[in-house]
Protein backbone atom coordinates (compact mmCIF):
# COMPACT_ATOMS: atom_id res chain seq x y z
CA UNK A 1 0.00 0.00 0.00
CA UNK A 2 1.00 3.60 -0.79
CA UNK A 3 2.33 5.72 2.49
CA UNK A 4 0.15 8.75 2.61
CA UNK A 5 3.03 11.48 2.98
CA UNK A 6 3.15 15.43 2.95
CA UNK A 7 5.75 17.79 3.16
CA UNK A 8 6.27 18.84 6.55
CA UNK A 9 7.47 22.80 6.46
CA UNK A 10 3.97 23.51 4.30
CA UNK A 11 2.08 22.53 7.06
CA UNK A 12 3.60 24.18 9.79
CA UNK A 13 7.20 25.57 10.86
CA UNK A 14 6.33 24.11 14.07
CA UNK A 15 7.51 20.43 13.11
CA UNK A 16 5.44 19.16 16.37
CA UNK A 17 1.96 21.03 14.70
CA UNK A 18 2.65 19.82 11.13
CA UNK A 19 2.70 16.24 12.44
CA UNK A 20 0.08 16.65 14.54
CA UNK A 21 -2.28 17.94 11.72
CA UNK A 22 -1.31 15.84 8.80
CA UNK A 23 -1.78 13.17 10.87
CA UNK A 24 -5.14 14.20 11.92
CA UNK A 25 -5.74 14.52 7.78
CA UNK A 26 -5.05 10.97 7.25
CA UNK A 27 -1.36 11.12 6.74
CA UNK A 28 1.20 8.31 7.84
CA UNK A 29 4.49 9.48 7.03
CA UNK A 30 5.95 12.92 6.41
CA UNK A 31 8.53 14.45 4.14
CA UNK A 32 11.30 16.69 5.81
CA UNK A 33 13.27 19.66 3.90
CA UNK A 34 12.47 22.70 6.69
CA UNK A 35 9.93 24.26 8.80
CA UNK A 36 12.02 22.11 11.50
CA UNK A 37 11.65 24.55 14.48
CA UNK A 38 13.12 27.32 12.21
CA UNK A 39 16.01 24.93 10.67
CA UNK A 40 16.27 22.29 7.86
CA UNK A 41 17.18 19.01 7.14
CA UNK A 42 21.19 20.65 6.40
CA UNK A 43 21.09 22.42 9.82
CA UNK A 44 19.27 20.10 12.38
CA UNK A 45 21.50 18.85 15.42
CA UNK A 46 21.23 15.56 17.00
CA UNK A 47 19.45 17.15 20.02
CA UNK A 48 17.12 18.41 16.67
CA UNK A 49 16.74 14.83 15.78
CA UNK A 50 15.80 13.24 18.63
CA UNK A 51 13.32 16.07 19.03
CA UNK A 52 11.56 14.97 15.83
CA UNK A 53 11.78 11.12 17.08
CA UNK A 54 9.43 12.28 19.92
CA UNK A 55 7.15 14.01 17.81
CA UNK A 56 6.79 11.17 15.65
CA UNK A 57 6.42 7.93 17.45
CA UNK A 58 3.57 10.66 19.50
CA UNK A 59 1.74 10.85 16.80
CA UNK A 60 2.61 7.62 15.16
CA UNK A 61 3.91 9.05 12.12
CA UNK A 62 7.21 8.12 10.26
CA UNK A 63 9.99 10.01 7.94
CA UNK A 64 9.51 8.10 4.84
CA UNK A 65 11.57 10.52 2.77
CA UNK A 66 14.59 12.83 3.44
CA UNK A 67 13.69 16.09 1.26
CA UNK A 68 17.40 17.09 0.28
CA UNK A 69 18.36 19.81 -1.59
CA UNK A 70 21.62 18.04 -3.30
CA UNK A 71 21.69 18.88 -6.80
CA UNK A 72 20.58 21.76 -6.29
CA UNK A 73 23.78 23.67 -7.34
CA UNK A 74 25.62 24.33 -10.64
CA UNK A 75 28.22 21.65 -11.42
CA UNK A 76 30.54 24.25 -12.49
CA UNK A 77 30.65 26.04 -9.57
CA UNK A 78 33.08 23.74 -7.48
CA UNK A 79 32.81 25.53 -3.76
CA UNK A 80 28.52 25.24 -4.24
CA UNK A 81 29.63 21.09 -5.61
CA UNK A 82 31.73 20.37 -2.80
CA UNK A 83 28.83 22.19 -0.46
CA UNK A 84 26.06 19.49 -1.52
CA UNK A 85 28.48 16.30 -1.32
CA UNK A 86 28.99 17.73 1.92
CA UNK A 87 24.74 17.54 2.41
CA UNK A 88 24.32 14.36 0.79
CA UNK A 89 26.70 12.75 3.51
CA UNK A 90 24.65 14.84 5.82
CA UNK A 91 21.18 12.94 4.24
CA UNK A 92 22.14 9.41 4.63
CA UNK A 93 22.99 9.52 8.28
CA UNK A 94 19.48 11.37 9.10
CA UNK A 95 17.94 8.55 6.27
CA UNK A 96 19.58 5.87 8.82
CA UNK A 97 18.49 7.42 11.66
CA UNK A 98 14.88 7.69 10.68
CA UNK A 99 15.22 4.17 9.19
CA UNK A 100 14.22 5.26 5.54
CA UNK A 101 16.35 4.37 2.08
CA UNK A 102 14.91 7.32 0.06
CA UNK A 103 16.68 10.55 -0.24
CA UNK A 104 15.42 12.89 -2.86
CA UNK A 105 18.12 14.58 -4.94
CA UNK A 106 18.57 16.57 -8.11
CA UNK A 107 21.25 16.53 -11.20
CA UNK A 108 22.10 20.30 -11.33
CA UNK A 109 20.38 23.13 -12.08
CA UNK A 110 19.91 23.72 -15.62
CA UNK A 111 22.15 25.70 -17.92
CA UNK A 112 20.58 29.19 -19.60
CA UNK A 113 17.35 29.69 -17.60
CA UNK A 114 14.18 29.69 -19.52
CA UNK A 115 10.55 28.01 -18.86
CA UNK A 116 10.36 24.29 -18.00
CA UNK A 117 9.50 23.45 -21.57
CA UNK A 118 13.21 25.06 -22.82
CA UNK A 119 14.48 21.28 -22.29
CA UNK A 120 18.20 21.44 -22.89
CA UNK A 121 19.48 18.37 -24.87
CA UNK A 122 20.17 16.21 -22.20
CA UNK A 123 23.04 13.83 -24.31
CA UNK A 124 25.18 17.25 -24.12
CA UNK A 125 25.38 17.23 -20.54
CA UNK A 126 25.80 13.39 -19.31
CA UNK A 127 29.82 13.19 -19.51
CA UNK A 128 29.95 16.43 -17.62
CA UNK A 129 27.62 15.33 -14.76
CA UNK A 130 27.72 11.74 -14.66
CA UNK A 131 31.58 12.05 -12.93
CA UNK A 132 29.86 14.76 -10.70
CA UNK A 133 27.49 12.86 -9.39
CA UNK A 134 29.29 9.70 -8.99
CA UNK A 135 31.17 10.21 -5.70
CA UNK A 136 27.41 10.51 -4.17
CA UNK A 137 26.03 7.29 -6.16
CA UNK A 138 28.92 5.42 -4.17
CA UNK A 139 28.30 6.34 -0.86
CA UNK A 140 24.29 5.46 -1.72
CA UNK A 141 25.41 2.29 -2.53
CA UNK A 142 27.72 1.47 0.26
CA UNK A 143 25.32 3.13 2.82
CA UNK A 144 22.13 0.99 0.96
CA UNK A 145 20.00 4.24 0.56
CA UNK A 146 18.97 5.45 -2.89
CA UNK A 147 19.23 8.52 -4.44
CA UNK A 148 15.69 9.51 -5.95
CA UNK A 149 16.21 11.80 -8.94
CA UNK A 150 13.25 14.39 -9.02
CA UNK A 151 11.78 15.54 -12.14
CA UNK A 152 12.20 19.26 -11.52
CA UNK A 153 12.21 21.58 -14.51
CA UNK A 154 14.47 23.98 -13.33
CA UNK A 155 17.27 21.28 -12.95
CA UNK A 156 19.17 19.17 -15.61
CA UNK A 157 16.37 15.95 -15.19
CA UNK A 158 12.90 17.46 -16.19
CA UNK A 159 11.35 14.89 -17.54
CA UNK A 160 11.26 10.59 -16.87
CA UNK A 161 13.62 10.41 -20.41
CA UNK A 162 16.25 12.76 -19.07
CA UNK A 163 15.82 10.43 -15.50
CA UNK A 164 16.42 7.56 -17.58
CA UNK A 165 19.24 8.83 -19.58
CA UNK A 166 21.26 10.02 -16.39
CA UNK A 167 20.81 6.71 -14.79
CA UNK A 168 22.02 5.05 -17.53
CA UNK A 169 25.05 7.42 -17.47
CA UNK A 170 25.55 6.13 -13.78
CA UNK A 171 25.86 2.72 -14.92
CA UNK A 172 21.96 1.90 -13.73
CA UNK A 173 23.28 1.57 -10.01
CA UNK A 174 20.73 -0.05 -7.66
CA UNK A 175 21.03 2.75 -5.82
CA UNK A 176 19.44 4.93 -8.01
CA UNK A 177 15.86 5.68 -8.32
CA UNK A 178 13.31 8.59 -9.55
CA UNK A 179 11.15 11.12 -7.29
CA UNK A 180 8.31 11.12 -9.52
CA UNK A 181 6.74 14.75 -9.53
CA UNK A 182 4.40 13.50 -12.53
CA UNK A 183 3.19 17.59 -13.13
CA UNK A 184 6.49 18.74 -13.01
CA UNK A 185 7.29 16.40 -16.42
CA UNK A 186 4.17 17.65 -17.76
CA UNK A 187 5.21 20.97 -17.68
CA UNK A 188 8.63 20.00 -19.06
CA UNK A 189 6.23 18.91 -22.40
CA UNK A 190 6.37 14.72 -21.43
CA UNK A 191 2.79 13.23 -21.00
CA UNK A 192 2.91 11.26 -17.99
CA UNK A 193 1.45 8.35 -19.17
CA UNK A 194 2.35 6.27 -20.88
CA UNK A 195 5.01 8.37 -22.41
CA UNK A 196 7.00 9.02 -19.28
CA UNK A 197 6.44 6.22 -17.56
CA UNK A 198 8.00 3.96 -20.04
CA UNK A 199 11.36 5.35 -19.03
CA UNK A 200 11.02 4.80 -15.77
CA UNK A 201 9.18 1.57 -15.34
CA UNK A 202 10.06 -0.31 -12.28
CA UNK A 203 12.27 3.05 -11.16
CA UNK A 204 10.11 4.75 -9.14
CA UNK A 205 10.53 5.30 -5.37
CA UNK A 206 8.52 8.36 -4.55
CA UNK A 207 5.51 10.76 -5.95
CA UNK A 208 4.92 13.69 -5.42
CA UNK A 209 1.33 14.99 -5.75
CA UNK A 210 0.62 18.70 -6.24
CA UNK A 211 -2.82 19.78 -7.69
CA UNK A 212 -4.25 21.03 -10.84
CA UNK A 213 -5.53 24.55 -11.33
CA UNK A 214 -8.82 23.34 -9.65
CA UNK A 215 -6.70 23.00 -6.45
CA UNK A 216 -7.69 19.09 -6.46
CA UNK A 217 -6.03 15.98 -7.60
CA UNK A 218 -8.53 14.17 -9.58
CA UNK A 219 -6.59 14.25 -12.77
CA UNK A 220 -2.72 15.44 -13.49
CA UNK A 221 -2.95 18.92 -14.57
CA UNK A 222 -5.52 19.67 -17.82
CA UNK A 223 -5.10 15.95 -18.75
CA UNK A 224 -7.39 13.48 -18.23
CA UNK A 225 -5.26 10.87 -16.75
CA UNK A 226 -5.68 10.04 -12.66
CA UNK A 227 -3.05 9.84 -9.94
CA UNK A 228 -5.75 6.70 -9.21
CA UNK A 229 -4.71 5.21 -12.38
CA UNK A 230 -0.68 5.75 -12.04
CA UNK A 231 -0.75 4.40 -8.42
CA UNK A 232 -2.24 0.93 -9.99
CA UNK A 233 -0.11 1.13 -12.89
CA UNK A 234 2.95 1.36 -10.33
CA UNK A 235 1.75 -0.82 -7.69
CA UNK A 236 1.38 -3.59 -10.48
CA UNK A 237 5.47 -3.46 -11.02
CA UNK A 238 6.06 -3.29 -6.99
CA UNK A 239 5.98 -0.04 -6.46
CA UNK A 240 5.87 0.30 -2.13
CA UNK A 241 6.66 4.03 -1.54
CA UNK A 242 4.94 7.02 -0.68
CA UNK A 243 3.07 9.84 -2.48
CA UNK A 244 4.08 12.85 -0.93
CA UNK A 245 1.79 15.88 -0.82
CA UNK A 246 3.42 19.11 -2.07
CA UNK A 247 2.85 23.22 -3.04
CA UNK A 248 -1.11 23.05 -2.81
CA UNK A 249 -0.69 27.05 -1.65
CA UNK A 250 -1.67 27.24 1.89
CA UNK A 251 -1.57 24.72 5.25
CA UNK A 252 -5.27 24.40 4.97
CA UNK A 253 -4.83 23.30 0.76
CA UNK A 254 -2.04 21.18 1.82
CA UNK A 255 -4.27 19.50 4.44
CA UNK A 256 -7.25 19.08 1.75
CA UNK A 257 -4.36 17.54 -0.32
CA UNK A 258 -3.58 15.37 2.55
CA UNK A 259 -7.15 14.19 2.52
CA UNK A 260 -8.01 14.04 -0.98
CA UNK A 261 -4.86 11.62 -1.21
CA UNK A 262 -6.16 9.30 1.46
CA UNK A 263 -9.26 8.65 -0.28
CA UNK A 264 -7.58 8.06 -3.58
CA UNK A 265 -5.19 5.48 -1.95
CA UNK A 266 -7.89 3.95 0.18
CA UNK A 267 -9.94 3.32 -2.69
CA UNK A 268 -6.86 1.55 -4.34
Amino acid sequence: MINICYFADEVSNDFDDAVKLGVEAGADAVEIRGGIWGKSVTTITADDVKRMQDTLAKYGAKVTCIGSPFGKCHYDKQDEYETHLRYFDRMVEWAHVFNTRIIRGFAFWKPGGGGDAQRPKIEEYLDIIAPKLEPAVKVAEQEDVTLAFETEGSTLIGTCREAKAVIDALGNSPALSVCWDVLNGLYCGELPYPDGYNYIKGLVTHFHIKPNRDKNMKTVGSTDITYEQLFKIVIADGFKGSASIEHWGSPELMLKGVRELRDVVDKL
